[in-house]
Protein backbone atom coordinates (compact mmCIF):
# COMPACT_ATOMS: atom_id res chain seq x y z
CA UNK A 1 0.00 0.00 0.00
CA UNK A 2 1.53 3.47 -0.66
CA UNK A 3 1.64 6.03 1.65
CA UNK A 4 -1.31 8.04 -0.15
CA UNK A 5 -3.43 5.39 0.08
CA UNK A 6 -2.47 4.53 4.07
CA UNK A 7 -2.54 8.50 5.79
CA UNK A 8 -1.05 6.80 9.10
CA UNK A 9 2.59 5.42 7.34
CA UNK A 10 2.24 9.58 5.88
CA UNK A 11 1.94 10.93 9.65
CA UNK A 12 4.38 8.53 11.35
CA UNK A 13 6.60 8.66 8.50
CA UNK A 14 8.07 12.06 9.66
CA UNK A 15 7.74 11.80 13.52
CA UNK A 16 8.34 8.34 14.33
CA UNK A 17 11.15 6.70 11.52
CA UNK A 18 12.49 3.57 13.23
CA UNK A 19 8.71 2.41 13.76
CA UNK A 20 7.80 3.69 9.94
CA UNK A 21 10.92 1.95 8.63
CA UNK A 22 10.37 -1.27 11.02
CA UNK A 23 6.63 -1.28 9.83
CA UNK A 24 6.93 -1.90 6.24
CA UNK A 25 9.42 -4.88 6.62
CA UNK A 26 5.58 -6.54 7.90
CA UNK A 27 4.58 -6.89 4.15
CA UNK A 28 0.89 -6.80 3.51
CA UNK A 29 0.33 -6.35 7.49
CA UNK A 30 2.20 -3.39 7.22
CA UNK A 31 -1.15 -1.30 7.48
CA UNK A 32 -1.68 -3.07 10.84
CA UNK A 33 1.16 -1.49 12.48
CA UNK A 34 1.41 2.20 10.55
CA UNK A 35 -2.25 2.20 12.49
CA UNK A 36 -1.52 1.10 15.67
CA UNK A 37 1.31 3.61 15.48
CA UNK A 38 -0.32 6.57 14.16
CA UNK A 39 -2.64 5.78 17.35
CA UNK A 40 -0.01 5.79 19.41
CA UNK A 41 1.80 8.93 17.69
CA UNK A 42 -1.69 11.24 18.02
CA UNK A 43 -1.91 9.75 22.18
CA UNK A 44 2.02 10.76 23.00
CA UNK A 45 1.81 14.37 21.53
CA UNK A 46 -1.16 15.09 23.21
CA UNK A 47 0.62 17.15 25.87
CA UNK A 48 2.73 19.00 23.05
CA UNK A 49 -0.35 20.34 21.52
CA UNK A 50 -2.58 21.71 24.52
CA UNK A 51 -2.12 24.62 27.13
CA UNK A 52 -3.06 22.93 30.09
CA UNK A 53 -3.73 19.20 31.44
CA UNK A 54 -7.72 19.83 31.25
CA UNK A 55 -7.31 20.50 27.69
CA UNK A 56 -5.17 17.13 27.59
CA UNK A 57 -7.42 15.25 29.64
CA UNK A 58 -10.52 16.21 26.74
CA UNK A 59 -8.20 14.70 23.92
CA UNK A 60 -7.44 11.96 25.37
CA UNK A 61 -10.86 10.96 26.94
CA UNK A 62 -11.48 11.65 23.05
CA UNK A 63 -9.53 8.94 21.79
CA UNK A 64 -11.01 6.34 24.83
CA UNK A 65 -14.40 7.20 23.82
CA UNK A 66 -13.18 6.63 20.29
CA UNK A 67 -11.66 3.17 20.76
CA UNK A 68 -14.79 2.13 23.10
CA UNK A 69 -16.94 2.69 20.40
CA UNK A 70 -14.71 0.66 18.32
CA UNK A 71 -14.91 -2.25 20.74
CA UNK A 72 -18.74 -1.55 20.89
CA UNK A 73 -19.23 -2.76 17.31
CA UNK A 74 -20.22 1.05 16.77
CA UNK A 75 -19.26 2.85 13.08
CA UNK A 76 -15.59 4.57 13.76
CA UNK A 77 -15.40 8.15 13.81
CA UNK A 78 -14.52 9.65 10.83
CA UNK A 79 -10.86 10.37 11.16
CA UNK A 80 -7.58 9.27 9.38
CA UNK A 81 -6.58 7.43 12.17
CA UNK A 82 -9.33 6.03 14.21
CA UNK A 83 -10.80 4.48 10.86
CA UNK A 84 -7.56 2.37 9.99
CA UNK A 85 -6.99 1.85 13.82
CA UNK A 86 -10.68 0.16 13.81
CA UNK A 87 -10.30 -1.89 10.68
CA UNK A 88 -6.70 -3.34 12.60
CA UNK A 89 -8.79 -4.09 15.52
CA UNK A 90 -11.01 -6.31 13.94
CA UNK A 91 -8.97 -7.64 11.63
CA UNK A 92 -6.48 -8.87 13.92
CA UNK A 93 -8.95 -9.35 16.78
CA UNK A 94 -6.83 -7.34 19.28
CA UNK A 95 -7.77 -7.54 23.04
CA UNK A 96 -9.38 -4.00 24.20
CA UNK A 97 -7.44 -3.65 27.68
CA UNK A 98 -4.16 -3.06 26.14
CA UNK A 99 -5.65 -0.39 24.60
CA UNK A 100 -6.81 0.92 27.85
CA UNK A 101 -4.15 0.63 29.88
CA UNK A 102 -1.89 2.52 27.43
CA UNK A 103 -4.16 5.14 27.42
CA UNK A 104 -4.20 4.99 31.38
CA UNK A 105 -0.48 5.41 31.21
CA UNK A 106 -0.60 8.16 28.81
CA UNK A 107 -2.34 10.47 31.08
CA UNK A 108 1.20 10.33 33.28
CA UNK A 109 2.74 12.29 30.13
CA UNK A 110 0.19 15.25 30.67
CA UNK A 111 2.05 16.07 34.05
CA UNK A 112 5.33 15.76 32.83
CA UNK A 113 5.61 13.18 33.46
CA UNK A 114 7.01 12.95 36.78
CA UNK A 115 7.56 9.87 38.57
CA UNK A 116 7.58 9.22 42.23
CA UNK A 117 9.37 5.77 42.11
CA UNK A 118 10.79 3.53 40.10
CA UNK A 119 7.80 1.10 40.23
CA UNK A 120 5.84 3.66 38.75
CA UNK A 121 8.44 4.67 36.27
CA UNK A 122 8.57 0.37 35.00
CA UNK A 123 4.67 0.27 35.18
CA UNK A 124 4.49 3.43 32.92
CA UNK A 125 7.11 1.92 30.43
CA UNK A 126 5.01 -1.23 30.39
CA UNK A 127 1.73 0.47 29.53
CA UNK A 128 3.25 2.62 26.91
CA UNK A 129 5.75 1.11 24.84
CA UNK A 130 5.53 -2.14 26.05
CA UNK A 131 1.40 -2.38 25.51
CA UNK A 132 2.22 -0.71 22.14
CA UNK A 133 4.87 -3.43 21.15
CA UNK A 134 2.65 -6.00 21.89
CA UNK A 135 -0.42 -5.08 19.96
CA UNK A 136 2.03 -5.21 17.29
CA UNK A 137 3.26 -8.47 17.91
CA UNK A 138 -0.32 -9.64 17.99
CA UNK A 139 -1.26 -7.35 14.83
CA UNK A 140 1.41 -9.52 12.88
CA UNK A 141 -0.70 -12.57 14.50
CA UNK A 142 1.96 -13.48 17.47
CA UNK A 143 1.12 -16.56 19.40
CA UNK A 144 0.15 -15.69 23.44
CA UNK A 145 4.53 -16.50 24.19
CA UNK A 146 5.99 -14.39 21.03
CA UNK A 147 3.54 -11.68 22.35
CA UNK A 148 4.35 -11.74 26.29
CA UNK A 149 8.41 -11.75 24.68
CA UNK A 150 7.32 -8.43 22.60
CA UNK A 151 5.95 -7.14 25.68
CA UNK A 152 9.06 -7.71 27.60
CA UNK A 153 11.36 -5.83 25.07
CA UNK A 154 9.05 -3.08 24.72
CA UNK A 155 9.03 -2.49 28.29
CA UNK A 156 12.75 -2.28 28.11
CA UNK A 157 13.33 -0.96 25.06
CA UNK A 158 11.39 2.41 26.33
CA UNK A 159 13.86 3.01 28.95
CA UNK A 160 15.86 3.31 25.58
CA UNK A 161 13.92 5.47 24.32
CA UNK A 162 12.92 8.14 27.13
CA UNK A 163 16.80 8.20 27.51
CA UNK A 164 17.25 9.46 24.00
CA UNK A 165 14.04 12.00 24.38
CA UNK A 166 15.36 13.10 28.16
CA UNK A 167 17.65 16.26 27.15
CA UNK A 168 14.44 17.33 25.21
CA UNK A 169 11.97 16.76 28.10
CA UNK A 170 14.55 18.19 30.60
CA UNK A 171 14.45 21.43 28.40
CA UNK A 172 10.82 22.03 28.92
CA UNK A 173 10.93 21.63 32.79
CA UNK A 174 10.31 17.52 33.08
CA UNK A 175 11.43 14.88 35.94
CA UNK A 176 10.83 11.45 33.85
CA UNK A 177 13.46 9.57 35.91
CA UNK A 178 12.70 9.20 39.41
CA UNK A 179 15.95 10.62 41.43
CA UNK A 180 16.20 10.81 45.48
CA UNK A 181 17.20 14.39 45.38
CA UNK A 182 15.88 17.21 43.28
CA UNK A 183 18.51 17.43 40.23
CA UNK A 184 20.99 20.46 40.09
CA UNK A 185 18.69 22.39 37.14
CA UNK A 186 21.73 24.58 36.11
CA UNK A 187 24.24 21.70 35.33
CA UNK A 188 21.40 19.97 32.88
CA UNK A 189 20.87 23.45 31.48
CA UNK A 190 24.71 23.78 31.01
CA UNK A 191 24.37 19.93 29.65
CA UNK A 192 26.17 17.97 31.93
CA UNK A 193 24.46 15.03 33.22
CA UNK A 194 24.17 15.21 37.63
CA UNK A 195 25.83 12.44 39.27
CA UNK A 196 23.12 11.75 40.91
CA UNK A 197 21.34 11.02 37.50
CA UNK A 198 23.78 8.55 36.68
CA UNK A 199 23.51 6.86 39.58
CA UNK A 200 19.58 6.50 39.18
CA UNK A 201 19.57 5.57 35.93
CA UNK A 202 22.18 3.09 36.03
CA UNK A 203 20.40 0.08 37.74
CA UNK A 204 17.55 1.01 35.47
CA UNK A 205 19.42 0.18 32.71
CA UNK A 206 20.77 -2.72 33.53
CA UNK A 207 17.07 -3.81 34.27
CA UNK A 208 16.12 -2.66 31.18
CA UNK A 209 18.90 -4.79 29.51
CA UNK A 210 17.60 -8.40 31.31
CA UNK A 211 14.40 -7.66 29.42
CA UNK A 212 15.99 -7.55 26.48
CA UNK A 213 17.56 -10.31 27.04
CA UNK A 214 15.35 -12.62 28.82
CA UNK A 215 12.50 -11.42 26.19
CA UNK A 216 15.31 -12.93 23.11
CA UNK A 217 14.71 -16.36 24.86
CA UNK A 218 11.56 -16.79 22.61
CA UNK A 219 12.19 -17.34 19.30
CA UNK A 220 10.07 -15.12 17.43
CA UNK A 221 8.60 -16.03 14.01
CA UNK A 222 10.12 -13.79 10.88
CA UNK A 223 6.67 -12.32 10.18
CA UNK A 224 6.38 -11.52 14.20
CA UNK A 225 9.54 -9.82 14.15
CA UNK A 226 8.98 -5.98 12.55
CA UNK A 227 7.05 -5.84 15.89
CA UNK A 228 9.93 -5.70 17.79
CA UNK A 229 12.51 -4.43 15.20
CA UNK A 230 10.88 -1.12 16.09
CA UNK A 231 12.89 -0.73 19.40
CA UNK A 232 16.51 -1.53 17.58
CA UNK A 233 18.22 1.22 19.02
CA UNK A 234 17.30 1.10 22.56
CA UNK A 235 20.17 -1.38 23.19
CA UNK A 236 23.33 1.05 22.75
CA UNK A 237 21.18 3.85 24.64
CA UNK A 238 20.61 1.07 27.57
CA UNK A 239 24.30 -0.15 27.49
CA UNK A 240 25.78 3.56 27.68
CA UNK A 241 23.87 4.24 30.91
CA UNK A 242 24.75 1.48 32.56
CA UNK A 243 27.74 2.66 32.38
CA UNK A 244 29.84 4.87 35.14
CA UNK A 245 29.91 8.42 34.16
CA UNK A 246 27.22 8.06 31.77
CA UNK A 247 26.96 11.56 29.45
CA UNK A 248 23.62 12.28 28.37
CA UNK A 249 23.81 15.19 26.24
CA UNK A 250 27.19 13.45 24.53
CA UNK A 251 27.61 10.22 25.04
CA UNK A 252 24.70 9.18 22.30
CA UNK A 253 25.06 10.56 19.10
CA UNK A 254 22.98 10.71 17.03
CA UNK A 255 23.90 8.26 13.62
CA UNK A 256 23.67 9.64 9.81
CA UNK A 257 20.57 8.32 7.95
CA UNK A 258 22.82 6.22 6.30
CA UNK A 259 24.26 3.95 9.70
CA UNK A 260 20.31 4.49 10.86
CA UNK A 261 19.42 2.40 8.10
CA UNK A 262 22.40 0.06 7.10
CA UNK A 263 22.14 -0.99 10.98
CA UNK A 264 18.43 -1.65 10.49
CA UNK A 265 19.06 -3.75 7.54
CA UNK A 266 22.23 -5.81 9.11
CA UNK A 267 19.48 -6.98 11.60
CA UNK A 268 16.99 -8.06 9.09
CA UNK A 269 19.31 -9.59 7.54
CA UNK A 270 20.97 -11.46 10.40
CA UNK A 271 17.72 -11.89 11.66
CA UNK A 272 18.88 -10.69 15.12
CA UNK A 273 16.19 -8.41 17.58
Amino acid sequence: MSEAADPCAALIREADPDRFATARLAGPLAPRLTALYAFNLEVARIPSVVSEPMLGEIRLQWWRDAVDEIFAGQTPRRHEVVEPLAETIRAARLPQDHFEALLDARSYDLVGPAFDDAPLLRAYLDGTSGRLMQLAALALEATPEEAAAARRFGRGAGLGALIRARPALYARGADPIPTPAPLDRNALAEGRTPEALQATLRPLAKEALQDLAKARKTELRPQVRPAVLAGWRAEAALIAAARPGFDLFHGLPAPSEFRRRGGLALRVLLGRW
